[in-house]
Order: C-alpha cells, then sequence, then structure tokens
C-alpha cells in the first residue's frame, strides 16, 4: 500500500477515540523512529512507557521470534516455564510472594481491586470494601480502574460508576479525613504521571503508613508507569517510605508486547482459590518471552547505574531550558520527567515534532518518557531539539 492509502485507511476506517498526531510511523531502532515519509524522530515517549529498550531490540526480537516458533498461547490451564521464571524476578525483587499475569495496567489494577475486596471478605469483614485513590490520579479505563481514576473527565458520560470508591487529596489531612477502620485498601501511584507528573511529598507518605500501621488496609502501589527502571530503581515505591501489600505491573513488562501483573503478599494470595479470577490471554508465553529479556537487561551490573547517569545529564539540560520560552521547572524522577510550561503543551508537541521530536503531554504538564537505553548524546539533541521549539513558540 501507499502512504496515502495507509492514511486513507487511517482516516476512514479506524475509531476516532484517540487526539491522535498527524504521524504515520514506519519503523524504529533503539530511540529512534522513521514515519512513511523516511523523516526521522527521536522518540521521548517509548509508547507512553513501553518500549523500556526502545524499537527493535535485537534480544526482544530474537525472543519473539523464537518464542512465537514453539508455542504462542498455551491458555492458563497450563503451565510454562517461563512464566515461573518471570514471577520469581519480580517477587525476589519487589518483596513480594506471588504473580497473577493479565494483559494490560487496566486489568491489573482491576484484579488487585478485586484481590483486596477478596481478601476481607476471605477475613469475615465483607463490610470492609471502600477503596480509596487520589484526586489526579489514573488507574485506567474499565469499570473498576475507571472508578478509582481521580479525574472526572475519565469519568465523564459512563456513569453511574461502581460504588465503593472515595477520593482524596494528596495531603496529610486529607488522608486522616478519608480513611478509618471502614477502609479495605488504598490504591496509590509513587507518582501520579498522567495526572501531572506528581509526586506525593514525604510529609504524606509518613502519614499514610501511619495510617496503615493503625488501620490494617491494603496499600496497592500502581507501578503501571513508574515501574521496571523508570525512576532508576525497579520500582517507584523502592526509596520513598511506601510499603505496598500489592503492585499492579503493565507497560514494559511485556517489551512492547500486551502484559501486565499483579503482585501481591502471601497472606492476600492465602484468600484466592481457583476461580476467583481469571484472564484467557493473560500471561501469553510470547509476551512474557519478549518481557524476560527487559528483566534480564534490568538486572544486568551496571545497567541501572547507566540508565540514571543519562536521566541526571537530561534533566540537567532540560533544568537549562527553565525560563526560556515557554519552558519552566522539572518534576519526576529519572526518565518520567514533567516539564511545567505556560502555554499549551499540544502547541509544544506540533513544534517538537517539526524539529523531529516526539514528546507528550500530561495534562497541562509536558511529559518526557524515553527509552531506558537513551544515550547522552541523544540527551543533548532532545535538549537542542526543544530549545529551538522555545524559539518557535
Amino acid at each position: 500500500m501507499t502512504p496515502e492509502q495507509i492514511r486513507e485507511n487511517d482516516a476512514r476506517w479506524v475509531l476516532g477515540t484517540y487526539a491522535r498526531q498527524p504521524l504515520h510511523l514506519s519503523h524504529g531502532e533503539g530511540a529512534w523512529m522513521w514515519d512513511l515519509d523516511g523523516k526521522r524522530y527521536l522518540d521521548l515517549t517509548s509508547g507512553i512507557a513501553v518500549n523500556a529498550l526502545g524499537h527493535a531490540d535485537p534480544a526482544v526480537v530474537a525472543a519473539i521470534h523464537e518464542q512465537a516458533s514453539r508455542i504462542a498461547h498455551a491458555s492458563n490451564l497450563y503451565f510454562t516455564e517461563l512464566h515461573g521464571r518471570m514471577a520469581r524476578i519480580l517477587c525476589e525483587r519487589s518483596g513480594m510472594d506471588k504473580a497473577f499475569f493479565c494483559n494490560s495496567g487496566t486489568e491489573a489494577n482491576e484484579g488487585a481491586i478485586k484481590f483486596v475486596r477478596k481478601f476481607w471478605h476471605g477475613n469475615g469483614s465483607a463490610w470492609r470494601h471502600e477503596i480509596v485513590s487520589f484526586r489526579s490520579s489514573f488507574h485506567g479505563r474499565t469499570f473498576g480502574a475507571m472508578a478509582a481514576t481521580g479525574q472526572e473527565k475519565i469519568q465523564a458520560g459512563f456513569g453511574p460508576m461502581l460504588p465503593g470508591f472515595v477520593w482524596a487529596d494528596l495531603t496529610p489531612e486529607s488522608l486522616l479525613e478519608n480513611i478509618g477502620a471502614h477502609t479495605a485498601g488504598v490504591i496509590l501511584e509513587p507518582i501520579l504521571a498522567e495526572g501531572g507528573v506528581i509526586e506525593p511529598s514525604p510529609e504524606f507518605v509518613k502519614t499514610l503508613m501511619e495510617l496503615k500501621a493503625k488501620h490494617g488496609f491494603l496499600l496497592v502501589c500502581d507501578e503501571i508507569q513508574t515501574g521496571l527502571g523508570r525512576t532508576g530503581n525497579w520500582f517507584g515505591f523502592q526509596g520513598t517510605g511506601l510499603e505496598p501489600d500489592l503492585i499492579s505491573l503493565a507497560k514494559p513488562l511485556g517489551g512492547g508486547l500486551p502484559l501486565g501483573a499483579v503482585l501481591l503478599k502471601q497472606r492476600i494470595a492465602d484468600c484466592l482459590k481457583p476461580g476467583d479470577h481469571g484472564t484467557t490471554f493473560g500471561g501469553n508465553p510470547v509476551a512474557v518471552a519478549a518481557g524476560l529479556v527487559v528483566l534480564d537487561r534490568l538486572a544486568r551490573p551496571g545497567f541501572l547505574d547507566g540508565v540514571n547517569a543519562v536521566a541526571k545529564h537530561l534533566r540537567e539540560g532540560l533544568a537549562s531550558l527553565n525560563g526560556i520560552g515557554p519552558f519552566g521547572a522539572l518534576r519526576g524522577r529519572g526518565m518520567l520527567i514533567g516539564i511545567e510550561v505556560s502555554c499549551d503543551p499540544g502547541a509544544i508537541i506540533d513544534a517538537a515534532r517539526e524539529e523531529g521530536l516526539i514528546v507528550y503531554r500530561a495534562g497541562a504538564v509536558l511529559r518526557l518518557l524515553p527509552p531506558l537505553v537513551l544515550t547522552a548524546e541523544q540527551a543533548d539533541l532532545a535538549v537542542e531539539g526543544l530549545r529551538k521549539v522555545a524559539a518557535r513558540i
């Protein structure tokens, strides 16, 4: 098909639930992507934090090819050695005891919500079903995850929402107002990425953990965007004082293919039996094979040190843009970067694309999610490109 035919098919047949950029991609390599016309772009979004190892990583491609040639789908009626290996790595790195595999981030959060409620039901406290989440949070588009998402625009037109969810503010005072002996669980992103790259304060975390010790609710850390190297650690909760009972994962977990997971403590797993939850495609062998390459790379000595070094270099360059054109202060950690801007981020996204940069937004904040394999030289190109964008704006 010609590029014109491809564009015509997209416009005619694809449902318009995304405000897509006028960009038709052809292929990628590492941190680079090319469109149908052959123009090259530096990808600073990683498919919204999915392509942690960039595009067409040779080891990921080889793992997909090998596994697809053996068995592409087995269902969860049987074991494969891949599931156990990935579960062991994730549990050992996170401090959890069991893993449930699914297909996506929203499905992982659906599972976590169900497991929280099942835990209290199994312990004779079915009345304890309330889940507390936070304004500006994002947990997914399916009904349970959407009910937990603290953004009215996400829920608009889809009501009524599922009951039993409460939104709190990211303040110690709001925690004290909304959490009590009736609370079954709290779901929290270590950094609220979609909501504006907002990080809870140390005072907030301290109060949350004090309330957890007092009331015994279960803490779900939504690590879908912060997990697996994005913040410089294996998980975004590490080093913050947060002590989760469940962790939801997705995005980079499948090496570019659909894969999610819920990690949980043994005492929660003990309340779940066959038939309580399921998924046909969850833990697809091809996706798990690709994801194991990501986990193996993260575990490689020096890999995360290199990620942190490039992230530091990139952030220093971006900080030098503060006050130039629309650019302001930085937010976030590691390769999860928010840039405060004084204009509509959409204008910056368009101008950046003209300069050969692919960037994204988080509400009113410009958001960068580079692949973890970004080099220092590419970081310099990104900063220089955004400097040119400032001149355009």
